[in-house]
């Protein structure tokens, strides 16, 4: 580095002033060379003195003065002197290593005639020789060690020497504000501000009474006050190249204080503090405060230290007691927070963390400390990763008893600690307990850090509250979570988790992630907890087709089961939803089948089916009432298709249980209409032997239930139907038959708009051989309305004028009733009398053909005998 200076001579003309200058300065820096060029202080009468040097900063700040003085007794005026003020760039000065080039300039033979420039090339790095028969430690003492005030000192041997040496040695900042003159009669000031050091002769010392600095006796004793006394002697003084503070203890100063001796106490206290961090631990806390209290030093120079930081926290951890140990981890991570140490803090959680391991309690108190900044939070994670390593009944019994939020802190902070607390009973119970009372950003933290771990039902403690927090789509994450890790083996888990999404209402978002993953008992369970007995979760299961058939059909049924009336009601909501239902159910389900049978009033069709799939399986009571509720409804439905057949099938299961007097009423009241009242007659004509034997002991109640009606609508089919029943029912009890039929014939003989006919020829003749007796009528009978003092005369004329009326009324019926009746000739013969008579006769002949074999030729031959004695006809008797 190279730099230029100039120069100005003062001395006597005309009194003291510039006699040449090779410089330009400000007026203000003018005035200050101009007046510290003369004498410092007055001299006595014939006093004589050496050349002296005086240095200090001109007020600009731009400059810095280092001048010579000689005393001039060239001139006749006494007490004259001349000075040569190299006028050097204050960071020229302040940054040259040494002061050779500017002392050379000044080292003239003899006083200087005119003021000169020069160069600084700091070519030569001269030792300087060392200061003896001078202790300095009084004088380095004052200036570095203690309050700083200005110096002056008595006596000094060679304070040229001296000063060289104290300015070489000097840093940068310090000397460019250093001010000091190796001859001074007086004090000396630059702008009302003391020079820092001046050195006087021992008879100058009166003139320095009043002043406010400290007055050194350079011949005083040589004992030390302070501890870096030494060291600050041994550099000013006696180290070749004086050099108070190097490059790297600059950079670690910064620029805080580094115009002021306390810069150099910082180095020196770093210094100590360094040398003893490998035997004192405690040490690296005094170095924290250095560096957090030096904004602008060198990240470097304290990143360097970094090391040694962190090797004095391991040192502490294995040779400080536990407690004695936690203190200085405490202390020394909330100093190292925020300062240029902070990326060691890594380090020093690890030595916490091995701290930890030996001594949870310890571990857990400093948590548990205020930390208002957050200073402890780096360290945190290793402290609870050593908790975890030394986990035992000792680090439980610490985490049980520590504060909530204590506990939290660490759970949250390490995810391996907070499996390894899942894994203990006792420590899922404490995190049960603390949970409700932590605020939510840590009730966050610890639900992020410890639900992944919790995956058994011992855990379910802790997990509910957690699973009680979790939003839709964390929810489903921890469905995720759950399958990969056990695929759902915590069945204490399966409600908690249900509920939740039934809350959130993503139950179907929950069983739509579920179908996704492998079947498992636990998934299974799952998927039937998250469903209700509903339409639309019926509707989903029904129609989802990632789900295996088997369990399918479990879960389908389970809901099925579980339904209220009205919940399984709503599932067959219309004919399409019965049929896929019933389609679903299994025979094996025969409870279901039996509830849908009984409660819900299911299509036709399915009603039959689900019947018929339940005979098989039910008890006989049970098969009865199925029978009876489904016959019932086919005798009131149109909609039955192959009615009589199906209805004949299903009387033909009832058999020996039939109530015919219960299906009368069903099938043939006067309510239903006559289509189905007919088609119910076909059916039961079409009945197998056990049932028809039930409908024939019953023949009295059809006859009752018929008999309500006015007149039969009946057609054809029904009415050959109907007769037959009642032919049957006479050869089973005759009695039974007499009164069935007393009681219908007077309604069959009001209905010859209907082809009753057949019925006439099962119930008139039974009637009538009960009338043609001797013994009076039976009660039976007398409701009858053709009685008079002849009953068969009456009884003939009745039916035969009714059949005549009668165009549906088959006339070979009337020959047939009469046949049966055993009346055939005076029958005959009462239709001969009638105006149409022959007419009919004749038509009753061509029936005889369709007549049964037993009664054609008895018909055929009435009939012929008619014919022969037609006069006959008109027998009154008839």
């Amino acid at each position: 580095m190279t730099g230029t200076f100039t120069s100005q001579l003062h001395g006597y003309k005309h009194g003291h002033q510039l006699l040449s200058s090779s410089a330009k300065i400000s007026k203000g820096d003018q005035a200050v060379i101009d007046r510290l060029s003369d004498v410092a202080g007055p001299l006595r009468p014939g006093e004589a003195f050496d050349p002296y040097l005086t240095a200090y900063p001109l007020p600009s700040g731009e400059f810095f003065v280092l001048a010579r003085t000689w005393q001039d007794l060239s001139v006749p005026r006494a007490g004259c002197v001349r000075t040569l003020s190299l006028v050097i760039p204050i960071e020229t000065w302040s940054s040259s290593p040494t002061l050779s080039d500017f002392l050379d300039s000044l080292a003239l033979s003899e006083m200087p005639m005119t003021a000169t420039s020069g160069t600084v090339t700091h070519a030569r790095h001269t030792p300087l020789p060392s200061v003896s028969d001078f202790a300095g430690n009084e004088l380095l003492e004052a200036i570095f060690l203690e309050e700083a005030k200005p110096v002056a000192i008595f006596d000094a041997p060679e304070p040229e020497l001296i000063t060289v040496r104290l300015l070489t040695a000097l840093w940068p900042t310090m000397r460019k504000r250093f001010a000091v003159c190796t001859f001074a009669l007086s004090p000396r000031k630059i702008e009302g501000r003391s020079f820092d050091l001046v050195f006087a002769p021992k008879d100058a010392r009166s003139r320095f009474a009043k002043w406010e600095g400290r007055r050194i006796d350079a011949k005083g004793g040589t004992s030390t006050r302070h501890r870096w006394t030494r060291s600050i002697i041994d550099r000013v003084f006696h180290e070749p190249i004086p050099k108070l503070l190097s490059d790297q203890e600059l950079r670690l100063v910064g620029s805080e204080d580094s115009g002021s001796s306390s810069a150099l106490r910082i180095v020196l206290l770093w210094e100590e503090l360094h040398k003893n961090l490998e035997r004192t631990p405690s040490a690296a806390l005094g170095l924290l405060d250095i560096a957090n209290s030096r904004s602008g030093a060198d990240p470097g120079v304290i990143a360097s230290l970094q090391p040694a930081i962190a090797e004095a926290a391991h040192r502490a951890v294995s040779t400080f007691p536990a407690t004695e140990a936690w203190e200085f981890i405490g202390a020394l991570t909330k100093k190292m927070r925020g300062s240029a140490f902070a990326s060691a803090l890594p380090a020093i959680g690890d030595a916490a963390g091995d701290l930890a391991a030996k001594s949870p309690a310890g571990a857990i108190a400093l948590v548990e400390q205020p930390d208002a900044q957050g200073a402890l939070s780096a360290i945190v994670p290793q402290i609870a990763n050593g908790l975890r390593v030394g986990f035992g009944d000792a680090t439980e019994h610490a985490l049980i008893q520590a504060h909530p939020l204590a506990l939290s802190r660490l759970i949250s902070s390490s995810v391996d600690l907070a499996a390894t607390l899942a894994s203990s009973a006792p420590m899922i119970r404490r995190v049960a307990e603390i949970l409700p009372q932590l605020p939510p950003d840590s009730f966050d933290a610890v639900k992020e850090a410890l639900l992944p771990a919790l995956v058994q039902d011992f855990q379910r403690e802790a997990f509910l509250p957690l699973v009680a927090s979790l939003s839709t789509e964390e929810l489903l994450e921890e469905a995720r979570h759950l399958a990969a890790v056990s695929m759902f083996a915590a069945e204490s888990f399966i409600p908690v988790l249900s509920n939740r999404a039934h809350e959130l209402g993503a139950d179907r978002r929950l069983r739509d992630l579920l179908v996704t993953f492998g079947a498992s008992q636990g998934r299974d369970q799952l998927l039937a907890a998250g469903l209700e007995p509903t339409e639309e979760d019926v509707d989903w299961l029904l129609d989802e087709q990632s789900i295996g058939p088997k369990l399918k059909e479990n879960l389908f049924l389970e809901l099925l089961r579980r339904a209220t009336t009205n919940e399984f009601a709503s599932f067959f909501r219309n004919d399409h939803s019965a049929e896929e239902i019933v389609r679903s159910i299994p025979d094996s389900a025969s409870d279901i089948l039996l509830r849908a049978a009984g409660e819900i009033w299911l299509p036709l069709s399915v009603h039959l089916d689900v019947v018929s799939r339940l005979l098989p399986m039910v008890s006989q009571h049970q098969a009865r009432d199925l029978l009876w509720r489904v016959i019932e409804r086919c005798l009131r439905e149109e909609s039955l298709e192959n009615g009589p057949t199906t209805i004949a099938h299903l009387l033909d299961l009832l058999g020996e249980k039939l109530d015919g007097s219960r299906l009368a009423k069903a099938g043939l009241g006067q309510d239903l209409p006559p289509r189905l009242f007919n088609r119910n007659m076909v059916a039961f004509g079409a009945t197998a032997e056990k049932a028809r034997s039930r409908l024939l002991h019953a023949i009295d109640d059809f006859a009752r239930v018929l008999s309500e009606r006015y007149s039969l609508d009946m057609d054809r089919d029904a009415g050959i139907a109907c007769a037959q029943l009642f032919s049957d029912a006479e050869s089973l009890d005759r009695g039974a038959h007499l009164r069935a039929s007393g009681r219908l014939l007077p309604t069959l003989l009001r209905s010859g708009g209907s082809p009753v006919s057949p019925v006439i020829a099962a119930t008139f003749p039974a009637v009538y051989r009960e009338l043609a007796k001797e013994d009076d009528v039976p009660d039976l009978l007398r409701f009858i309305p053709f009685f008079d003092w002849d009953r068969c005369k009456s009884a003939r004329r009745e039916l035969v004028d009714a059949f005549l009326r009668s165009r549906t009324w088959s006339p070979g019926d009337l020959a047939l009733t009469a046949f049966r009746a055993g009346d055939l000739q005076r029958l005959l013969r009462r239709v001969a009398k009638d105006d149409e008579g022959g007419q009919y006769i004749k038509r009753l002949s061509h029936e005889i053909p369709r007549l049964p074999l037993d009664a054609r030729s008895d018909i055929t031959r009435a009939v012929s005998n008619l014919y022969e004695d037609w006069p006959a006809k008109y027998d009154w008797r008839d």
